[in-house]
């Protein structure tokens, strides 16, 4: 089963895909994840919302596809239904016009959502109908069927001559099963045949496979004593050093993974035998495993109630060696995690609080020394001034409202219009003379504000930049 972390790269996949045009594949990738996902007792809820969000964006793309579709399918059933009032002088022309039509409702379900049960049915019906005046036509397919029996007797021609060439040096059964299935699917192909031919080839086709299938069970024969043979070999491991059991078992394991497919009633039987034979070697890996997951517990226990530190348990961690793929170690990893996206929470909070907080210290001239360093030099320029530059405040609100992506007032409309030229001028000139970061913007702002000057404008400008400093850091 997918990790959750593997799930969100999957579906971060999924919204390139998206994003790139190729639906099919991201509808795809959405599905798998949903369905590794109803193997989880409790999903997380970032991956929950996550995965919803993809559904969501499947479910539009399905209906984008339904509205463009639709109208293509009306089409469709409406040039069946022309066919049946008017059908074609020419039986194999109106066949062929049947069949194409068919063909482009058929890719029209491959490029797009499946057409409704009613639209479906419609369809069908009519088809059926359409077919009627093809008797001719039908005696063509006859014509068909006939070559495909001739084509059924050419594979049979082709698998006797295999046999022919090989029979003397077999390839390994692998390949044979591989060969067996290609020609099979280029058996079926060629269908159907008449009826009074299909019984005759059949008995000819399997009748000429019977050489290759009799070698692959010869192999698989073969190869079920070769295995025995390696689970014997297992069991007369005896060392002292365990660690030496189990490298010699993994050399053994080496050869067994060499040895081709022994049949479909012993391969899995032989294989459970093969690592149940070992299993005495890992008894004492089995231990120290169970170790380290009592360890793992204990940490996990400590990390929640706050008594050790992620970095701590972090470093803990590291002596851990045979635990790595357990589920405690994979939820101590995750707490970590969990962890750490609260300190970083924490610290978020805390920096946009003390970023809006400047306007109280600017204002009221008090705790100077909770302002964050990079906004002091700003801060004390600001208490030398005599009066606030409206137009420059203004000027540091509505460029944060671009860049956070809010919207400006009315009536600032044709200052952030010039403020947009200006970002786009810069963007090619490489203008770095203006400020154009949340900073240098706060800095800008402060540097042209007074405290001796204070009046709703100012605050309420003030409250416009907070609103983009949560949305910026």
């Amino acid at each position: 089963m997918e990790t959750s972390q593997d799930l969100f790269k999957d579906l971060e996949t999924a919204e390139k895909l998206f994003s790139d045009g190729s639906i099919k594949n991201a509808q795809k990738i959405v599905r798998n994840v949903l369905k590794e996902s109803k193997n989880y007792k409790k999903v997380p809820n970032k991956l929950r919302h996550k995965i919803n969000a993809a559904l969501s964006r499947s479910r539009y793309f399905d209906e984008i596809s339904s509205f463009a579709t639709n109208p293509k399918r009306e089409e469709l059933i409406s040039s069946i239904d022309k066919l049946i009032k008017n059908p074609l002088n020419n039986p194999k022309k109106h066949a062929h016009s049947i069949h194409d039509i068919q063909a482009q409702w058929q890719l029209l379900d491959l490029s797009s959502k499946p057409a409704s049960k009613s639209q479906w049915l419609n369809f069908n019906e009519l088809t059926n109908k359409a077919w009627e005046p093809c008797k001719e036509y039908f005696d063509e397919i006859k014509e068909i069927k006939i070559n495909n029996a001739k084509e059924r007797e050419n594979i049979i021609n082709e698998i006797d001559k295999y046999i022919q060439s090989n029979e003397n040096k077999w390839p390994n059964s692998k390949s044979l099963i591989m060969y067996l299935q290609k020609m099979f699917q280029k058996w079926q192909r060629f269908a159907p045949v008449l009826d009074q031919d299909l019984n005759r080839l059949k008995k000819l086709y399997f009748d000429a496979r019977k050489p290759i299938n009799d070698e692959i069970k010869k192999q698989e024969a073969a190869n079920k004593v070769q295995k025995e043979t390696l689970i014997e070999k297992v069991k007369n491991i005896n060392n002292e050093d365990n660690k030496i059991n189990i490298n010699e078992f993994k050399k053994i394991k080496e050869e067994w993974l060499k040895i081709g497919p022994s049949g479909k009633n012993n391969e899995k039987k032989l294989w459970n035998e093969f690592n149940k034979t070992a299993d005495k070697f890992f008894v004492e890996k089995k231990q120290k495993i169970n170790e380290e997951i009592n360890t793992i517990k204990d940490l996990n226990l400590k990390l929640n109630d706050g008594s050790i530190s992620t970095s701590e348990v972090k470093e803990l961690l590291k002596e851990i060696e045979n635990a790595k793929n357990t589920k405690e170690y994979k939820k101590i990893t995750a707490d970590i995690k969990t962890q750490i996206d609260k300190i970083k929470s924490t610290k978020k909070k805390d920096k946009i609080n003390s970023y809006i907080n400047i306007y109280n210290i600017l204002v009221k001239n008090d705790h100077i020394e909770n302002a964050p360093k990079i906004f002091l030099k700003s801060i004390n320029k600001s208490f030398a001034n005599t009066k606030s530059n409206i137009e420059k405040l203004t000027y540091s609100c509505i460029k944060l409202e671009i860049i956070a992506g809010l919207d400006s007032l009315k009536k600032d409309m044709n200052l952030r219009n010039e403020i947009q030229l200006e970002l786009l001028t810069n963007k090619f000139n490489k203008n770095e003379s203006l400020p154009n970061d949340l900073e240098s913007l706060i800095n800008y702002f402060i540097e042209n504000f007074s405290k001796n000057d204070v009046t709703t404008t100012q605050k309420n400008l003030w409250k416009r930049i907070s609103k983009c400093i949560e949305l910026i850091l």
